[in-house]
């Protein structure tokens, strides 16, 4: 598994080992996946019958800000793996994940298909939608058994600070641990389709039994949530009284107002549906917002008086 220590990848491991399986992980610092020729070294000492290619930069804020790195951990790093693949293991059946945001130019007024063309706007979504194209190259010019994942708006226990739940979750318990009576917000209107990484999770190990190789898959809720609900019912968990205001220097002015996508596919293929409910995942973001933050106060005045010393 690349990425196996990132977001989505540290749930997956947790996942299968606890069903027995053995993960090898590649990861940095000890393989970087643009590194073909030790990945392919890698690939073949592990002798993989499956592959989950989760590896890559993520952020699509980040990609307006270094278009370039994520080209290459993206586009490149995801190239570098096929090419790995096909010289070590060109049996072992393997998921490449893609991303919703190949549609984030896309004006979008209904559920999407996987049949939709995709109309990237952001670096992060152009960069996915070349690792389709590598990827559907691959299964037709050598026959490898590549199965495609566009993921939509995955949040749950364990995401970085820079993605909006998190951070938010973080504002929400900074502000009342510390008294403050207001959170600042960026874009309110805009709607995502937005589904907890644990049905992620159970929906690539059903694409890994069931996917057909070449074939591209949606994991979605399809349902359309307003940043604004999602605001709301992250400052009811919080226990305090909070007011909520939007920040011009939050606002990201890129953003397309809708993205929501049609789970019809997979569910009609394996059976798969997300099933943990939204509020169950804000509530454990959110609970792990105030544990990080109860853990930095109290270490706090231990900072302060060491620093004081002579």
């Amino acid at each position: 598994m690349t990425g196996a220590s990132g977001f989505m990848g540290s749930h997956l491991c947790a996942f299968l080992r606890s069903r027995g399986d053995h993960v090898t992980e590649v990861d940095l610092p000890h393989c970087d996946i643009v590194d073909t020729p030790h990945l392919t070294r890698v690939l073949g000492e592990a002798e993989p019958d499956h592959i989950y290619h989760l590896a890559a930069q993520a952020g699509v804020g980040i990609s307006w800000q270094d278009p370039v790195s994520t080209w290459r951990s993206n586009a490149w790093g995801s190239l570098s793996v096929l090419k790995a693949v096909r010289s070590a293991c060109p049996a072992a059946k393997t998921i490449v994940m893609s991303s919703a945001s190949v549609f984030d130019g896309a004006r979008i007024d209904e559920p999407v298909g996987e049949d939709r063309t995709p109309a990237p706007l952001s670096p992060y979504g152009a960069s996915k939608l070349a690792v389709e194209s590598a990827a559907r190259h691959y299964v037709a010019a050598y026959g490898l058994r590549v199965v495609l994942v566009r993921p939509f708006n995955v949040i749950g226990p364990g995401q970085g600070g820079g993605y909006l739940v998190p951070a938010l979750a973080r504002r929400i318990a900074t502000a009342v641990r510390s008294g403050t009576e207001r959170v600042p917000i960026g874009n309110l209107e805009t709607f995502r389709d937005f589904l907890d990484v644990r049905d992620v999770v159970q929906g690539l190990h059903m694409l890994m039994a069931g996917g057909e190789p070449g074939d591209i898959y949606n994991l979605c809720t399809g349902v359309a949530v307003s940043v604004r609900t999602i605001v709301e019912t992250t400052i009811s968990l919080g226990g305090g009284r909070l007011e909520y205001f939007q920040e011009s220097a939050l606002v990201r002015r890129e953003d397309v107002p809708t993205v929501v996508g049609d789970p019809g596919k997979v569910l009609a293929l394996a059976g798969w549906r997300a099933s943990v409910p939204l509020v169950t995942s804000l509530a454990d973001v959110l609970a792990e917002a105030y544990a990080e933050v109860r853990l930095e106060q109290r270490l706090a005045p231990t900072a302060s008086s060491a620093a004081a010393k002579p």
